[in-house]
């Protein structure tokens, strides 16, 4: 053999060698047991028709934990069962604060190894389905692979959801990194094509939407989930009133896992030092979502949002116990007696709920860390028909959540 033919040989070989060396298996495991959170942020231009809104930025979060099968279980998947907290919507550039909750939505849904999801119930979330997506056999880069999936939108942010199916492409661009972290890099597009009752159950206003979705995934082969997702969007929708808007920036999405909190040892630590302090009226104790301290009686000027002065000492205790357990999200909830309309009783455990944050950020606690929001009368824990029963209904709550 030459030195020509040998050379071509050995450089056939070593293209072979590589490209094998290049192909990954892509594969969606998670275990039984296992928390993780979902956080979807995004940062988007609107337009209604040609005139330019400004920016407008929200968030959903969601907090999922794997069981070994349920009603959702499809061929023995696991099921994931949780909540997700769609917050208000807010203008970019603001500094950390609380966010007030819109919804909250409870959640089961499995997902089969190539990234395919089985949901329970024909929910909002999430709202992502069957993306990323992924082929049974290993890929090479450069190699590309497609796969229908469904985004679920909701414009007006009204709770009328609507379910877009999508077809995605995929392409493998081999290894990177996210934040330290070895990943494999993949990048998807897919584009919106909807019209009017391709949804039955969709938003009757909408006639159709179109756009386009260029994602960048970063998958954690070590883990073997998705690790984070950039995807450059713009959507423009059309409404049967003849109006128009149209988005255009950047969605964001985490996948994280949750490390679990020690529950018992935070609620027998808060009880000490409630103790030590004298306070009373307080509960604290386990909940699947975290710690709770629900605060009794708490005393507000009559019909406002407005804390009375007696009340500062505790609120005080309280933040200082708070702030022993760091980084996690504080979620506030406002609860009121019956009276009055229940508009009028949601409004005012809200604005409570939120007198309540800004207490507490007031004593050095991170405003960013809270959620917020306002239940009324809909969750009473005693007699509205009697005085003593209305007090113990005027109540907050206070949840660090496991996430």
């Amino acid at each position: 053999m030459n030195n020509r033919r040998r050379l071509a040989v050995l450089l056939f070989l070593f293209c072979w060698t590589r490209l094998l060396w290049a192909q990954e298996k892509f594969e969606i495991r998670y275990q039984a047991g296992e928390k993780f959170k979902i956080t979807e942020k995004y940062d988007l231009a609107k337009h209604a028709g040609k005139q330019y809104l400004g920016y407008v930025s929200g968030e959903v979060r969601g907090v999922c934990e794997i069981s070994a099968g349920g009603a959702a279980s499809a061929g023995g998947l696991p099921v994931y069962a949780g909540t997700f907290y769609l917050l208000e919507e807010i203008r970019r550039g603001a500094k950390p604060v609380a966010k007030r909750i819109d919804e909250t939505v409870s959640v089961s849904f499995s997902i089969k190894p190539n990234g395919e999801y089985v949901v329970d119930k024909n929910g909002p979330y999430p709202a992502l389905r069957g993306f990323p997506a992924f082929p049974a056999e290993p890929v090479a880069v450069g190699e590309t692979w497609r796969a229908y999936g469904a985004r679920v939108v909701d414009p007006k942010r009204d709770g009328k959801f609507t379910r877009v199916k999508i077809l995605a492409e995929y392409t493998y661009q081999g290894k990177g990194d996210l934040n330290g972290t070895p990943c494999d890099v993949i990048r998807a597009r897919y584009a919106m094509r909807y019209k009017r009752g391709d949804d039955p159950a969709g938003d009757d206003r909408i006639s159709g939407i179109s756009g386009t979705h260029d994602v960048t995934i970063y998958f954690d082969a070590a883990r073997s989930r998705p690790a984070f997702m950039r995807d450059r969007t713009e959507e423009d929708y059309a409404y049967s009133d003849g109006a128009n808007e149209s988005y255009k920036g950047f969605i964001l999405t985490w996948f994280d896992m949750v490390v679990s909190l020690e529950k018992t040892k935070i609620v027998r630590n808060i009880k000490k030092e409630l103790e030590d302090s004298g306070i009373k009226d307080v509960i604290v104790e386990e909940r699947p979502e975290g710690v709770a301290l629900t605060v009794n009686n708490i005393h507000f000027l009559p019909d406002q949002a407005i804390v009375r002065p007696d009340e500062r000492g505790r609120l005080a205790e309280l933040a200082a116990a708070l702030t022993k357990i760091p980084k996690r999200t504080i979620l506030v909830r406002g609860h009121t007696a019956r009276w009055g309309s229940v508009e009028t009783q949601v409004s005012l455990s809200v604005e409570r709920a939120k007198a309540i944050v800004d207490y507490l950020a007031a004593q050095g606690i991170d405003a960013g860390r809270f959620i917020y929001e306002g239940k009324g009368a809909t969750q009473p824990v005693a007699d509205n028909g009697t005085e003593e029963g209305r007090m113990k209904n005027r109540r907050v709550e206070i949840i660090i959540l496991e996430d």
